[in-house]
This record gives structure tokens, C-alpha cells and sequence, in this order.
């Protein structure tokens, strides 16, 4: 069983400034972005599941300095400059801010994707050492498979360093899926994850 590659929307969900997603993806042309005032015709989100329930994939990076220079960095240096798109993780084209302010609490947009599918995503938390984003409405035929994915970024500061944790994470909407799932994260975001992060890293220490 093979996973369709449109699944892997995404890790754009970075706490970042709009400005700051405007600069897009590394090596490609930045989405467009636009902006309604209704939400109305979204599908509701899934209801987070127990930690049990989801496959995870977690990488982590540390950066010299502090929590607050550092988190000033990612605001206008979000992770998805750093990241390239694959044959397994397709390009952002497009994305509409439907709800809210983001990166706040409660806010939605929806993001456009190569190959003509897209995705929702809201925020779930936004804070000094933590940001939290759930994906659901995957129109891709991997969302016959997926329920939602739930991706967390954790922050701690200790010893002149700041430590991140990236957890990305998959509740399948079958048992079945589960394997392609396991190998989807481990052979193909896992590396993209990685990437984002040393990227991020090098950048940083410029």
C-alpha cells in the first residue's frame, strides 16, 4: 500500500508573521496569498485524538542564544524557507487566510498544493515555548486514509542554547493505513524535517 504524496501538507505551519510566509519555500516561487471574510463552508476539524492513537515522526535542533532572540528569528525566518519541495512532498501554491489572525489561536487557512488538492489547517496553540497546528480536509487521495495530523513545535532555553522539538503526527482513519503511514514518515518527512531544521540552523548561526 502505497501513501499518495499530498498527505504530507504540512509543516508551513510554523508561528510565523504573514509577511514572513510570503517569502515561501527555498528554490521556488513564493505562494500567492489572499484573504476572505468567511469560513463558513469548511468542513469542521476532526477531534484531537489520545498520544496513542497517532504515528509520530520527531526531530530536534539546538540553536545558540536565547528563546526570545530565537523565536524573534523564526518570525521572519520561518522554517519553510529552509524546507525543499520533493517528489514525495509537493510545493505550497497558494494560501487563503480564511479566519482569525494568524499566527493566533483559532485562526484558518487553507493551503493550495501542486498538483491541485489542498488542506486546512488552525491554529491549536501559540506560545513563547510552544506552537501547535492541526491539518484535516486533506482532498488529496491520501485524506481517505488520514483523519487529520496534528504537528507541534516544543522550545526550552537552557545553558545558552535553545533546544527545539519538532513532532509531527498522523491519526489514520483505517487500521490498514498504519504501515504506509510508518514508512511515509520515516523515508520521506523525516529527511524533509531534518532539512527544514539545518537550514534553519545554519541561517541562524550566520
Amino acid at each position: 500500500m502505497s501513501l499518495p504524496s499530498t498527505l504530507t501538507a504540512f509543516v508551513v505551519c510554523t508561528s510565523v508573521s504573514t509577511s514572513a510566509l510570503a517569502g515561501g519555500l527555498s528554490h521556488s516561487a513564493a505562494p500567492s496569498v489572499s484573504y476572505v471574510q468567511e469560513a463558513s463552508d469548511i468542513a469542521a476539524p476532526p477531534a484531537l485524538a489520545n498520544t496513542s492513537t497517532y504515528l509520530t515522526n520527531t526531530e530536534t535542533a539546538s540553536f545558540p542564544g536565547t528563546l526570545e532572540d530565537f523565536r524573534a528569528f523564526v518570525m521572519q525566518n520561518p522554517i519553510t524557507d529552509f524546507v525543499v519541495a520533493t517528489d514525495a512532498i509537493p510545493e505550497i501554491e497558494n494560501i487563503t487566510y480564511l479566519s482569525g489572525n494568524w499566527p493566533d489561536v483559532g485562526a484558518v487557512r487553507r493551503v493550495d498544493l501542486a498538483g491541485g488538492h489542498h488542506v486546512h489547517e488552525r491554529v491549536l496553540a501559540n506560545t513563547p515555548t510552544r506552537f501547535a497546528y492541526q491539518i484535516w480536509d486533506i482532498t488529496a487521495p491520501s485524506g481517505r486514509v488520514v483523519d487529520h495530523i496534528m504537528g507541534e513545535f516544543q522550545y526550552s532555553e537552557a545553558d545558552g542554547q535553545v533546544n527545539v522539538v519538532w513532532n509531527y503526527n498522523i491519526k489514520p482513519s483505517i487500521f490498514l493505513a498504519r504501515p504506509a503511514i510508518r514508512r511515509y514518515l520515516a523515508n520521506d518527512f523525516a529527511p524533509f524535517m531534518q532539512a527544514g531544521l539545518t537550514g534553519l540552523v545554519e541561517a541562524y548561526q550566520q
